[in-house]
Protein backbone atom coordinates (compact mmCIF):
# COMPACT_ATOMS: atom_id res chain seq x y z
CA UNK A 1 0.00 0.00 0.00
CA UNK A 2 1.81 3.40 -0.89
CA UNK A 3 2.05 5.94 1.56
CA UNK A 4 -0.27 8.49 -0.51
CA UNK A 5 -3.06 5.72 -0.35
CA UNK A 6 -2.25 5.34 3.96
CA UNK A 7 -2.60 9.11 4.37
CA UNK A 8 -6.31 8.77 2.60
CA UNK A 9 -7.65 6.12 4.58
CA UNK A 10 -5.96 7.80 7.88
CA UNK A 11 -7.72 10.95 7.35
CA UNK A 12 -10.90 9.17 6.08
CA UNK A 13 -11.02 7.60 9.63
CA UNK A 14 -10.07 10.75 11.07
CA UNK A 15 -13.46 12.08 9.33
CA UNK A 16 -15.56 9.27 10.22
CA UNK A 17 -14.40 9.62 14.18
CA UNK A 18 -16.07 12.83 14.84
CA UNK A 19 -17.83 11.81 17.92
CA UNK A 20 -20.03 15.12 17.60
CA UNK A 21 -20.93 13.24 13.89
CA UNK A 22 -21.90 9.79 15.88
CA UNK A 23 -23.60 11.17 18.54
CA UNK A 24 -25.68 13.13 16.38
CA UNK A 25 -26.75 10.22 14.04
CA UNK A 26 -27.31 8.07 16.97
CA UNK A 27 -29.96 10.55 18.73
CA UNK A 28 -31.75 11.00 14.87
CA UNK A 29 -32.88 7.21 15.21
CA UNK A 30 -35.29 8.39 17.74
CA UNK A 31 -36.74 11.24 16.19
CA UNK A 32 -40.27 11.33 16.38
CA UNK A 33 -40.36 11.81 12.68
CA UNK A 34 -39.07 7.97 12.07
CA UNK A 35 -36.11 7.03 10.39
CA UNK A 36 -36.26 8.97 7.14
CA UNK A 37 -34.68 12.07 9.50
CA UNK A 38 -31.59 9.95 10.19
CA UNK A 39 -30.54 8.90 6.54
CA UNK A 40 -31.57 12.67 5.74
CA UNK A 41 -28.70 13.36 7.87
CA UNK A 42 -26.42 10.69 6.32
CA UNK A 43 -26.91 11.76 3.33
CA UNK A 44 -26.78 15.44 3.85
CA UNK A 45 -23.23 14.48 5.38
CA UNK A 46 -22.23 12.53 2.28
CA UNK A 47 -23.23 15.13 0.23
CA UNK A 48 -21.41 17.48 1.89
CA UNK A 49 -17.67 16.24 2.33
CA UNK A 50 -18.64 14.79 -1.55
CA UNK A 51 -18.77 18.22 -2.80
CA UNK A 52 -16.34 20.03 -1.08
CA UNK A 53 -13.70 17.45 -2.01
CA UNK A 54 -14.74 17.85 -5.57
CA UNK A 55 -14.36 21.65 -5.88
CA UNK A 56 -11.20 21.94 -3.66
CA UNK A 57 -9.89 19.12 -6.06
CA UNK A 58 -11.45 21.23 -9.37
CA UNK A 59 -10.43 24.46 -8.36
CA UNK A 60 -6.93 23.82 -7.30
CA UNK A 61 -6.62 21.69 -10.11
CA UNK A 62 -7.59 24.87 -12.53
CA UNK A 63 -6.10 27.73 -10.97
CA UNK A 64 -2.38 25.98 -10.49
CA UNK A 65 -1.96 24.22 -13.57
CA UNK A 66 -0.47 27.24 -16.04
CA UNK A 67 1.86 27.21 -13.03
CA UNK A 68 2.76 24.09 -11.74
CA UNK A 69 2.43 24.65 -8.12
CA UNK A 70 -0.83 22.46 -7.18
CA UNK A 71 1.98 20.21 -4.91
CA UNK A 72 3.18 23.76 -3.20
CA UNK A 73 0.09 24.89 -2.94
CA UNK A 74 -1.56 21.99 -1.84
CA UNK A 75 1.01 21.82 1.00
CA UNK A 76 0.85 25.23 2.63
CA UNK A 77 -2.63 24.30 3.00
CA UNK A 78 -2.17 21.25 4.94
CA UNK A 79 0.12 22.89 7.11
CA UNK A 80 -1.80 25.52 7.83
CA UNK A 81 -4.62 23.07 8.72
CA UNK A 82 -2.61 20.99 10.56
CA UNK A 83 -0.92 24.07 12.74
CA UNK A 84 -5.38 25.28 13.03
CA UNK A 85 -6.06 21.86 14.53
CA UNK A 86 -2.98 21.67 16.90
CA UNK A 87 -3.75 24.90 18.36
CA UNK A 88 -7.28 24.36 18.78
CA UNK A 89 -6.07 21.02 20.20
CA UNK A 90 -3.56 22.33 22.49
CA UNK A 91 -6.46 25.21 23.67
CA UNK A 92 -9.04 22.57 24.63
CA UNK A 93 -6.41 20.82 26.43
CA UNK A 94 -5.34 23.86 28.63
CA UNK A 95 -8.89 24.41 28.80
CA UNK A 96 -9.51 21.40 30.00
CA UNK A 97 -6.88 21.11 32.71
CA UNK A 98 -7.93 24.54 33.93
CA UNK A 99 -11.13 22.83 35.51
CA UNK A 100 -13.74 24.99 33.58
CA UNK A 101 -17.19 24.18 34.36
CA UNK A 102 -17.43 22.21 30.67
CA UNK A 103 -17.13 18.82 31.70
CA UNK A 104 -20.15 18.99 34.07
CA UNK A 105 -21.50 20.18 31.05
CA UNK A 106 -20.90 17.26 29.61
CA UNK A 107 -22.17 15.14 31.57
CA UNK A 108 -25.57 16.52 31.58
CA UNK A 109 -27.92 16.17 28.86
CA UNK A 110 -28.20 20.38 27.38
CA UNK A 111 -32.10 20.93 25.78
CA UNK A 112 -30.56 20.80 22.25
CA UNK A 113 -30.63 17.00 22.76
CA UNK A 114 -34.10 16.48 23.91
CA UNK A 115 -35.05 19.13 20.68
CA UNK A 116 -33.48 16.56 18.54
CA UNK A 117 -35.81 13.99 18.94
CA UNK A 118 -38.41 16.88 17.62
CA UNK A 119 -36.00 17.66 13.97
CA UNK A 120 -37.50 17.40 10.86
CA UNK A 121 -36.16 16.01 7.70
CA UNK A 122 -34.84 19.34 6.50
CA UNK A 123 -33.54 20.39 9.87
CA UNK A 124 -31.44 16.98 9.89
CA UNK A 125 -30.51 17.66 6.43
CA UNK A 126 -29.40 20.87 7.32
CA UNK A 127 -26.97 19.53 10.66
CA UNK A 128 -26.15 16.65 8.16
CA UNK A 129 -24.44 19.78 6.32
CA UNK A 130 -23.16 21.56 9.70
CA UNK A 131 -21.67 18.71 11.25
CA UNK A 132 -19.40 17.38 8.81
CA UNK A 133 -15.40 17.31 8.92
CA UNK A 134 -14.85 19.90 6.98
CA UNK A 135 -11.03 20.67 8.02
CA UNK A 136 -10.04 16.52 7.70
CA UNK A 137 -11.97 17.14 4.22
CA UNK A 138 -9.60 19.70 3.16
CA UNK A 139 -6.47 18.20 5.02
CA UNK A 140 -7.24 15.06 2.09
CA UNK A 141 -8.07 17.28 -0.55
CA UNK A 142 -4.50 18.55 0.21
CA UNK A 143 -2.91 15.33 0.62
CA UNK A 144 -4.42 14.24 -3.19
CA UNK A 145 -2.93 17.48 -4.46
CA UNK A 146 -0.34 17.88 -3.15
CA UNK A 147 1.36 14.10 -5.04
CA UNK A 148 0.16 15.50 -8.59
CA UNK A 149 -2.00 12.35 -9.10
CA UNK A 150 -3.89 11.38 -12.19
CA UNK A 151 -7.09 12.11 -12.77
CA UNK A 152 -8.37 8.29 -12.27
CA UNK A 153 -6.19 8.03 -9.25
CA UNK A 154 -6.99 11.22 -8.28
CA UNK A 155 -11.27 10.57 -8.50
CA UNK A 156 -10.56 6.80 -6.79
CA UNK A 157 -8.70 8.54 -3.69
CA UNK A 158 -11.29 10.99 -3.42
CA UNK A 159 -14.36 8.21 -3.49
CA UNK A 160 -12.09 5.75 -1.10
CA UNK A 161 -12.32 9.43 1.56
CA UNK A 162 -15.88 10.15 1.32
CA UNK A 163 -16.90 6.08 1.80
CA UNK A 164 -15.23 6.10 4.75
CA UNK A 165 -15.59 9.63 5.87
CA UNK A 166 -19.40 8.64 5.72
CA UNK A 167 -18.65 5.15 7.27
CA UNK A 168 -19.70 5.45 10.63
CA UNK A 169 -23.04 7.82 9.90
CA UNK A 170 -23.79 5.61 7.47
CA UNK A 171 -23.31 2.67 9.98
CA UNK A 172 -25.27 3.88 13.04
CA UNK A 173 -28.23 4.42 10.33
CA UNK A 174 -27.87 0.81 8.64
CA UNK A 175 -28.25 -0.53 12.19
CA UNK A 176 -31.06 1.55 13.54
CA UNK A 177 -32.96 0.66 10.45
CA UNK A 178 -32.42 -3.13 9.42
CA UNK A 179 -31.35 -4.28 13.04
CA UNK A 180 -32.98 -2.08 15.61
CA UNK A 181 -33.58 -4.85 17.95
CA UNK A 182 -30.00 -6.33 18.17
CA UNK A 183 -28.21 -2.57 18.13
CA UNK A 184 -30.53 -1.17 20.47
CA UNK A 185 -28.52 -1.95 23.47
CA UNK A 186 -24.92 -1.15 21.67
CA UNK A 187 -26.03 2.00 20.28
CA UNK A 188 -27.51 3.17 23.73
CA UNK A 189 -24.33 2.02 25.45
CA UNK A 190 -22.54 4.39 22.19
CA UNK A 191 -25.16 7.05 22.95
CA UNK A 192 -24.06 7.54 26.77
CA UNK A 193 -20.36 6.98 26.10
CA UNK A 194 -20.30 9.92 23.56
CA UNK A 195 -22.28 12.53 25.48
CA UNK A 196 -19.90 11.87 28.36
CA UNK A 197 -16.43 12.04 26.64
CA UNK A 198 -17.09 13.59 23.19
CA UNK A 199 -15.08 16.58 24.27
CA UNK A 200 -12.22 14.18 25.16
CA UNK A 201 -12.47 12.44 21.90
CA UNK A 202 -12.77 14.99 19.69
CA UNK A 203 -9.64 16.62 21.99
CA UNK A 204 -7.17 13.50 20.99
CA UNK A 205 -8.18 14.10 17.47
CA UNK A 206 -7.30 17.19 17.24
CA UNK A 207 -3.96 17.24 18.29
CA UNK A 208 -2.87 13.62 16.55
CA UNK A 209 -4.40 15.26 13.07
CA UNK A 210 -2.94 18.30 13.99
CA UNK A 211 0.72 16.94 14.52
CA UNK A 212 0.39 14.66 11.83
CA UNK A 213 -0.92 17.40 9.36
CA UNK A 214 1.79 19.75 10.15
CA UNK A 215 4.48 17.53 9.48
CA UNK A 216 3.47 16.27 6.82
CA UNK A 217 3.15 20.28 5.50
CA UNK A 218 6.94 20.90 6.74
CA UNK A 219 8.19 18.01 5.14
CA UNK A 220 6.48 18.65 1.69
CA UNK A 221 7.79 22.46 1.70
Amino acid sequence: MSSDLTSIILLGLGCAANPWGIMVAVLLLNARRGLWVVWAYVVAWIGAISVVMALILGGVRSSSASSGSTGKAASIAELLIGLALLGFGVWRLLKARRGSASDAAEKEQPAWLRAIEDISIIGAFLVGIYSATYPVVVAAAGEILRDDLSSADTTLYAVIFVILGSSTVFAVAALGTFAPARSAPFLTKMRAWLTVHNAAVMTGILLVFGALLTTRGFQSL
